[in-house]
C-alpha cells in the first residue's frame, strides 16, 4: 500500500515564510486546506505558522475544521448551492465567511437555515471559472445588500487557476476596478478583498528562486487585503502558468512524500523498468518527482506507476523495496482523497 508521509513542522515553516512575504504589503495570509481534505493537523500547522484564517472548498471539511479548531476563522470558498437537504447549509454555518457568486446562492442558504451569513461576492477577473462577470458585479452586490440576514463583508476573486497563463497583474487591475465600481454605486460592502491563489506570490519582489526581484508596481497585490494560498504552503511552490514552477527560497518542497512498494523489476522494451504500487486511482495523472537517484518516470495507469531505472539504480531497486516521490499539487489532492493511500503524520522532533 502506498503511504503519504506528512510533516506538519515543515508545513508550519512554509506558512511562516509566506506570511512574512505578505506582511510588508499589509496582506494577511489565509491557508487553503482543500488539498488535504480540511485535515485539522494541517490546519493547526498553518495557524501556528502565521495564517490568519483557513479556507476550504467543501462544507464538510469546514465542519471538520470547526470541530477541531473552534476558535479559528474559516472561509468556505465553494458555494453550497443548491443545499443538499439542508446538510450543506448546516455545514456552512460552521464557516465565518461564505463565498457566493450570486444573491440567489446566499438566499438558498438562508432558506435552508444557514443564517445569518457573512459573505464575500466572488468576481470573475479573467480566470474563466467561478464568479459573477464584471459587468454584473454591481447589480449582484445590490441584491446581496438587500437580503435580510446577509452581510456583504467584501469581495473575492481567483486568478490563474483555470487559465494558468492569464496575466496576474491584469486580474488584480480588474479586481480593483470592480471594487471601485461597487463603491461608486453606493453599495454597502465591507473591507475584505480576498484573492487566490499561490501564483499571485509571483508578483512580489524576491519571490523568484534566485532571490531576484519580480517586476511589478509598488503595491503589486492592490487592492488585496488577504491572499489565499495552498500550494505555496504545502509544497513550497509558486505556480507559474505554463512555465516551470518557481520554488520559494528557503521553503520545504518535501512536506509531503509519497512512498510506495516496488512490485517488480524487469527489462522491458530495452529498458530496465520497475513497477510501483500506485496509479491514477491513488495519485491522479500529475507527474511525480522521484527522490531516489536513477529513477525516471515513464508512464502511469490506473493501478501502477512505471519508472525506468538507470544502471546506477539497478542494484538498489528491487521487488519488496520502496521508492519515494514528491507529489505535485493535484497528485497531493488525489492521494489525500484516495482510501487506498495510508496517511502518516510525523511527530515533532524532541
Amino acid at each position: 500500500m502506498a503511504t503519504l508521509r506528512i510533516d506538519p513542522a515543515r508545513i508550519e515553516q512554509n506558512t511562516r515564510l509566506v506570511a512574512q512575504m505578505l506582511a510588508p504589503h499589509g496582506v494577511r495570509l489565509v491557508g487553503v486546506t482543500k488539498a488535504c481534505l480540511g485535515d485539522v493537523r494541517v490546519g493547526k500547522a498553518m495557524l501556528a505558522g502565521g495564517a490568519a484564517a483557513l479556507a476550504d472548498s467543501r462544507a464538510a471539511s469546514i465542519a471538520s475544521l470547526r470541530r477541531g479548531l473552534p476558535a479559528a476563522e474559516l472561509e468556505l470558498m465553494r458555494p453550497c448551492f443548491p443545499p443538499d437537504g439542508g446538510k450543506q447549509a448546516v455545514s456552512a454555518t460552521a464557516a465565518s465567511i461564505c463565498f457566493v457568486s450570486t444573491a440567489a446562492q446566499a438566499g438558498a442558504l438562508l432558506a435552508a437555515g444557514a443564517g445569518p451569513l457573512r459573505v464575500l461576492l466572488m468576481i470573475e477577473t479573467g480566470d474563466g471559472r467561478e464568479g459573477v462577470p464584471l459587468s454584473l458585479a454591481v447589480d449582484e452586490a445590490r441584491r446581496l445588500g438587500a437580503l435580510d440576514g446577509v452581510e456583504l463583508a467584501g469581495l473575492a476573486t481567483n486568478a490563474a487557476c483555470a487559465r494558468p497563463q492569464a496575466p496576474l497583474g491584469d486580474a488584480m487591475k480588474e479586481f480593483a476596478r470592480a471594487a471601485g465600481e461597487i463603491a461608486d454605486a453606493g453599495c454597502s460592502c465591507g473591507p475584505v478583498r480576498s484573492a487566490g491563489g499561490s501564483g499571485l506570490l509571483g508578483l512580489l519582489p524576491g519571490a523568484a528562486a534566485d532571490g531576484a526581484a519580480s517586476p511589478g508596481s509598488a503595491a503589486p497585490l492592490a487592492p488585496v487585503s488577504e491572499l489565499r494560498c495552498g500550494e505555496a504552503i504545502l509544497l513550497g511552490r509558486i505556480p507559474s502558468g505554463g512555465a516551470p514552477g518557481t520554488f520559494l527560497p528557503g521553503a520545504h518542497r518535501d512536506a509531503f512524500i509519497l512512498e510506495a512498494p516496488v512490485m517488480e523489476v524487469f527489462r522491458k522494451e530495452g529498458r530496465l523498468r520497475a513497477l510501483i504500487g500506485f496509479g491514477i486511482q491513488d495519485a491522479g495523472l500529475a507527474p511525480m518527482v522521484p527522490l531516489d537517484a536513477g529513477v525516471v518516470p515513464a508512464k502511469i495507469t490506473s493501478d501502477y506507476f512505471v519508472v525506468n531505472l538507470t544502471e546506477e539504480a539497478a542494484g538498489r531497486v528491487a521487488p519488496g523495496g520502496r521508492l519515494s516521490f514528491i507529489p505535485p499539487y493535484y497528485a497531493l489532492l488525489a492521494a489525500m482523497t484516495s482510501p487506498f493511500v495510508e496517511k502518516t503524520f510525523l511527530k515533532p522532533s524532541a
